[in-house]
């Protein structure tokens, strides 16, 4: 029963992704002038509940002239006593909302400590101030043993 559950999820999950897409595409289609957020960044996230803390390095490479980064994280995580390091490479299609504003969605591959899954993601960023960035993500793995992750976190553009 409660592999039907994490699966119900997943659909869920990515049903959302793909209407915050349509959504964000009807957005863009009336904004034509929209420059979107150009540029790449580094930044990081913290969380920490039900025994486990989490600490995320994130990077975004804006590929120039086209619409689409190359994004990745490095996640440690610790729990019951041990750490573990996994690095999930994406690359996501950029769709401009608003002023130095993204949505975006993509796909990549997370792998670590033994196990690699692929997983489809979705989220937006903005320029909050000079060259500081606020962003949010949704991770979803295409591996039942594995859960959904959303996390928000702060990075510096460059």
């Amino acid at each position: 029963m409660l592999k039907f559950f994490k699966s119900a999820a997943k659909i869920s999950a990515v049903s959302a992704i793909a209407c915050t897409l349509s959504f964000a595409s009807t957005l863009s289609a009336n904004a034509q002038t929209q420059r979107g957020l150009e540029g790449s960044y580094v930044g990081g996230s913290f969380s920490t509940g039900g025994g486990v803390t989490r600490l995320n390095v994130y990077g975004r490479y804006d590929v120039r002239q086209l619409p689409i980064s190359v994004r990745g994280n490095v996640t440690l995580v610790d729990g019951s006593g041990s750490t573990q390091t996994f690095f999930s490479p994406a690359v996501t299609y950029d769709l401009p909302i608003g002023n130095k504003t993204n949505a975006y969605a993509g796909a990549g591959l997370s792998f670590g400590s033994g196990d690699s899954t692929a997983f489809l993601n979705a989220g937006a960023e903005k320029e909050i101030a000079t060259n500081i960035v606020v962003f949010g993500d949704l991770t979803v793995p295409l591996d039942n043993n594995v859960d959904a992750g959303f996390s928000v976190g702060l990075g510096y553009r460059f």
